[in-house]
């Protein structure tokens, strides 16, 4: 794993989870200092040996309203034991896998969802960034098999 990305994952060490909030198949979590998390792929949120939230569970009941699925109903019941947890440790494995451990015992996972030999294009799992007005922040992707990390003023 590349130094600069372990870097990088590491400056969430120590930051509060300030917002957990669903979009589709998507979990975003706003940590401080303006890093954000998109977890895609299979992203879940564990505490005490459950399932609190996973991105699994957005199945819609009815077909009509977007908000009607489990996800939604899990995050809205799980938020406050989620939100305001400290992260104590966070990392990225060589399969491109994220664990990040809370200081509430709350631990937030995104794994690499497709098998890299039965997907021709790369999708996107999950996405850690530095939130600026400027959009001159750092951004970390991690598709099927690679992880990207981009560095405005490093391109190339």
């Amino acid at each position: 794993m590349r130094q600069d990305i372990s870097d990088f994952v590491s400056l969430l060490v120590g930051k509060k989870l300030e917002y957990l909030g669903c979009e589709a198949d998507l979990l975003e979590f706003v940590f401080e200092a303006d890093l954000v998390l998109h977890a895609a792929g299979f992203s879940r949120v564990v505490a005490d040996d459950e399932i609190l939230i996973t991105t699994a569970d957005y199945q819609s009941w009815d077909g009509i309203d977007s908000k009607h699925n489990d996800e939604w109903v899990n995050m809205a019941a799980h938020r406050e034991r989620i939100v305001g947890g400290q992260v104590v440790s966070a990392a990225v494995n060589a399969l491109g896998d994220l664990n990040i451990t809370l200081d509430n015992g709350v631990i937030i996972e995104c794994r690499i969802a497709n098998a890299a030999p039965h997907y021709g294009d790369e999708e996107e799992q999950w996405v850690l960034f530095e939130h600026t007005a400027d959009h001159s922040g750092r951004f970390l992707t991690a598709y099927n098999r690679q992880l990207e990390f981009y560095v405005p003023g490093q391109e190339g």
